[in-house]
């Protein structure tokens, strides 16, 4: 009885591997398509992941109770896009300010006013919008397909870093990273993810260039780059998992077999495009 339960969770630990491994491949895939064509493609492609991304956080806490301010957050979701295209920066920047001011005034006035409701409202544009709005820029800097590059690589950093430390976890983990806030996560995977993000970051240098021509940022750009994005990487990674354990859930939703919602497989992305934004905001970029 011990050997058949044992293969059976054996059997089934191999098929949620490969499920994780089929999704990841699937999504990589349209990922690659939307930044190769670009355009208004990649626009809607990036408005309606922002807008699935606060849907699950908004239900996930509400789960607990929480009651976010549900309504300029939306609307600040629905709003990115036309904001960007007639007022570039500025109308970015004056949509998250109505956004934020919006959140404070339905929390206020409401009957039982709660800083957690505040607190949690916040999070969601922090969390998912602001960096998804750093995209529209990123995917519109010249030469092109430098854009295109740019954002891939925020992709590259967070996923790769993701992959090393699920598999050397899993292999070698012994060390808890942090087990108040993610129990299964290691040191000896998180060391192991920030080399895959420094080897995601050369593989963009080396693979960007030889593919498009272009003549991209020296190395040692890329190096500290993938260092510190991994950072923001595994931060962001942590912070999701704070967010679910408060809230009691596993996964912000099931989109992806294997991975989760779309925040699940977004949240280090998310961190890292900060990063990766700020590099090219200080190099004239954008």
């Amino acid at each position: 009885m011990r050997c058949a339960t044992a293969g059976l969770a054996g059997a089934a630990g191999r098929g949620s591997v490969l499920k994780r491994i089929v999704t990841g491949l699937v999504s990589a895939a349209v990922l690659l398509a939307l930044l190769y064509v670009r355009g208004p493609a990649m626009d809607i492609a990036l408005a309606a992941v922002s807008l699935l991304g606060c849907v699950e956080m908004v239900k996930t806490f509400g789960r607990t109770g929480v009651s976010v301010a549900a309504v300029p957050i939306y609307g600040m979701a629905a709003l990115m896009l036309p904001a960007y295209l007639f007022a570039s920066y500025t109308g970015l920047y004056l949509l998250t300010i109505a956004a934020m001011l919006g959140i404070m005034l339905c929390v206020v006035f409401r009957k039982e006013p709660a800083w957690l409701d505040i607190a949690a409202s916040v999070c969601v544009p922090v969390f998912v919008l602001i960096p998804m709005a750093l995209f529209y820029p990123l995917i519109r800097i010249t030469p092109d397909p430098l854009g295109g590059l740019m954002a891939l690589l925020a992709f590259l950093i967070a996923y790769l870093g993701d992959t090393f430390a699920y598999f050397i976890g899993v292999l070698f983990g012994k060390h808890k990273l942090a087990p108040e806030v993610s129990p299964k996560k290691t040191w000896e995977g998180a060391i192991a993810g920030l080399f895959g993000s420094i080897g995601g970051a050369a593989l963009l240098f080396y693979a960007g260039g030889a593919l498009t021509g272009l003549e991209l940022p020296p190395l040692w750009h890329f190096i500290p780059l993938g260092l510190v994005g991994g950072i923001a990487g595994q931060l962001g990674d942590l912070s999701a998992s704070m967010v679910k354990r408060f809230c009691g859930v596993k996964d912000f939703g099931t989109l992806f077999p294997g991975h989760g919602g779309m925040l699940d497989r977004l949240d280090s992305v998310l961190f890292v495009a900060y990063v990766v934004f700020g590099y090219c905001l200080l190099m004239g970029m954008v």
